[in-house]
């Protein structure tokens, strides 16, 4: 599925926090305290929360994208018309 460019914006803005937090957990983890680990598995659940899971946010866009998907289709989804001959 590809990402709209609001929800681009919120996955970089999810990523801008996680890849610290995993890097610092990373090295704090290869420095010997397993509590480094804790952070990493909060960086990836961040980023696939913020990927798999609606928030209140997202109610207004999805409810807009449903609503255009009603009145205008895809132009890859019409069938050609049967004056082109094709």
């Amino acid at each position: 599925m590809k990402l709209g460019f609001f929800e681009s914006l919120t996955m970089v803005g999810a990523l801008a926090v996680a890849i610290p937090m995993v890097y610092a957990g990373t090295n704090i983890y290869l420095a010997g305290n397993t509590i480094g680990l804790f952070f990493v598995a909060l960086g990836v659940v961040m980023v696939l929360a913020e990927r798999f899971i609606t928030t209140p946010f997202d109610i207004p866009s999805i409810v807009a994208k449903k609503t255009v998907g009603r009145f205008m289709r895809d132009p890859e989804e019409t069938e050609p018309d049967a004056a082109d001959g094709k």
